[in-house]
């Protein structure tokens, strides 16, 4: 039992890392707010961000509930997140040429930074979509450990990330490669493990 919590946890960690490194609009605007304000700043636009995250977990326990006497949808929508993963790990490695050009994004007007990373995650659909078909799946497989290990890989980006571009801006380039190296393995990874529930389950 114990052993299962923990493998729930340092998933989540894993699919939360893998979630929130690669390149995007939060990601550029929490660089640039690193570079150009404070390690704060950086770090409040990755907590909104998060926040946002949160209130789509909301919407999911809700379809979760909904959804949960009605076993067969599952499998369907396990493939359909494997989808969304594989899209996203396509997308990471398309990316790999432009990720120093992170470093050179210029933070707009924003009233603060809270509020940047939470509406500009909020209004992006793929967040959405993930917590309502990966997220649900999740939720159904491994229980409500999952997303304790998931919220702590985000927090643990959130801090890290900003904290190596104030340590390391000329060598972040290196570092963030290899973090785009990690984040495609994991959600290709993900994405196969989806396919091959929703199979298992099929058959």
């Amino acid at each position: 039992m114990v052993l299962e919590v923990l493998f729930a946890v340092l998933a989540g960690v894993g699919i939360g890392l893998s979630l929130a490194a690669p390149p995007g609009p939060v990601n550029a605007i929490i660089a640039s707010h690193t570079v150009t304000r404070s390690l704060r700043a950086g770090f409040l636009v990755g907590l909104g961000a998060t926040t946002a995250d949160t209130i789509f977990l909301i919407v999911s326990i809700v379809a979760h509930s909904a959804v949960a006497s009605i076993q067969g949808w599952i499998p369907f929508i396990a493939l359909v997140g494997a989808g969304l993963m594989a899209y996203l790990a396509w997308t990471t490695a398309r990316a790999w040429r432009d990720a120093e050009a992170i470093l050179e994004s210029k933070p707009e007007e924003h009233a603060k930074s809270y509020v940047t990373g939470l509406s500009v995650n909020i209004t992006s659909p793929y967040p959405f979509i993930w917590w309502l078909s990966v997220g649900l799946v999740l939720i159904h497989q491994l229980g409500p450990p999952v997303l304790v290990g998931f919220f702590g890989g985000l927090i643990l980006w959130n801090t890290a990330f900003p904290l190596a571009l104030r340590e390391a801006q000329r060598h972040i380039a290196r570092t963030y490669h290899a973090v785009l190296v990690f984040s495609i393995v994991c959600l290709a990874g993900f994405a196969a493990w989806l396919v091959w529930s929703a199979l298992t389950a099929l058959l």
